[in-house]
């Protein structure tokens, strides 16, 4: 038997005890009598391990099918591995882009990438063959060029996710941020025009009210938190969830509607706390926060990532001080400088632009006067 056959049987073995150890963890715990939490915590750790083993043997599966169809390649670039159907596509080169990005951000925990390789099948874009069959993998046409071959490692990255807790806060996983300048002045945008007063009083150089527009606080009513007034709250109502709220329960709802933009707060606050869990918006979206780890990663050094990603039990903020070696005040006032520094530069006009812009408006006026719509008859 070869060495993938094994590996695949392996994965599928590994993946039954998973499922095994669940169910006598758990009934372990009910003798233990410990709480619901616990266990849910327990069952949490061992799905994610069965679900990691099941990928490996859905992997290995795929590989030994690839190799079967004709062949593969594996392209070693530092950690990352990116297994492959022979082709012309520059992968390598790609690879030598994006392994340094990645190494930086996730440090000694890179590492995974050699268990964990990319699956890419690229295809000629030109012939009307079928396109190569890879489990799994992602397909792409051969004659892609470097840079976007690159990006497409970096938006991709096959690394560990992490917890759930800290998927839930930041709204997705932690990947390479591909333009750094354009998102944090989006940030800054967001600073000054979210309708959250959390925000603006970030943007004014409050840290409390940077850590509530952040998310980090232990509030256990964030809508109070983030949207404190009801200027705030109707707005949000009437922006983010009219048609929701209109339509929702066949129009159950649309006289407290009506009410909340009659100018009632009761109605507006009512609407925003029959929201199901995490359906309340944040003042600051994904780019705010992935931006503060982004900068403890940095802070951190090599061991930051595995720092971040070790304790899921701790609070959001105190994960993230560990990973950046700094507390977390000193984190939230470094990410909010970054972010002021970032402001989009104003667009400026030509000293000939007023009077072009006069003049364009004196041809539109002509024309609207010669208009037969506006002749007197």
């Amino acid at each position: 038997m070869g060495k993938p056959e094994v590996l695949a049987r392996h994965g599928h073995v590994s993946a039954r005890l998973c499922l095994l150890t669940m169910a006598i963890a758990l009934a372990a715990g009910r003798l233990a009598g410990q709480s619901v939490e616990q266990l849910q915590a327990r069952a949490d750790s061992l799905l994610r391990e069965w679900r990691r083993a099941s990928a490996v043997a859905d992997m290995v599966d795929s590989l030994n099918h690839a190799r079967a169809a004709g062949g593969t390649d594996t392209i070693s670039v530092g950690a990352l591995r990116i297994v492959t159907n022979p082709s012309p596509a520059r992968l390598r080169e790609a690879a030598a882009r994006a392994w340094p990005v990645i190494d930086s951000l996730y440090g000694i925990e890179a590492r995974q990438l050699e268990q964990r390789p990319y699956l890419i099948a690229p295809y000629d874009p030109d012939t009307n063959s079928p396109k190569p069959i890879m489990r799994g993998a992602i397909q792409v046409p051969w004659d892609q060029d470097v840079a976007s071959l690159a990006m497409l490692l970096l938006t991709t990255v096959p690394i560990g996710r992490p917890d759930a807790a800290l998927q839930e806060w930041l709204g997705g996983p932690v990947v390479p941020i591909i333009r750094p300048a354009q998102a944090r002045a989006a940030v800054y945008v967001q600073l000054v025009t979210a309708p959250s007063q959390a925000a603006r009083s970030c943007f004014l150089g409050v840290t409390s009210a940077c850590r509530n527009a952040l998310a980090l606080g232990e509030s256990p009513d964030p809508l109070q938190q983030w949207y404190p007034s009801a200027a705030e709250r109707r707005v949000l109502v009437l922006r983010s969830f009219a048609e929701y709220f209109g339509y929702s329960d066949h129009g159950a709802r649309k006289p407290a509607l009506q009410s909340c933009g009659a100018g009632s707060d009761a109605a507006c606050t009512e609407l925003l706390r029959s929201l199901p869990p995490g359906a309340l918006p944040r003042p600051l979206t994904y780019d705010a926060r992935a931006a503060l780890v982004h900068i403890a990663l940095r802070l951190g050094g090599r061991e930051a990532y595995h720092r971040l990603v070790v304790t899921p039990d701790a609070p959001i903020a105190d994960r993230l001080a560990g990973a950046a070696g700094v507390s977390v005040d000193s984190l939230v006032t470094l990410w909010r400088s970054e972010i002021l520094a970032a402001r989009p530069a104003p667009v400026t006009l030509p000293p000939w632009g007023p009077w072009a812009a006069l003049g364009w408006t004196a041809v539109f006026a002509v024309c609207a006067l010669r208009s037969s719509r506006w002749r007197v008859s």
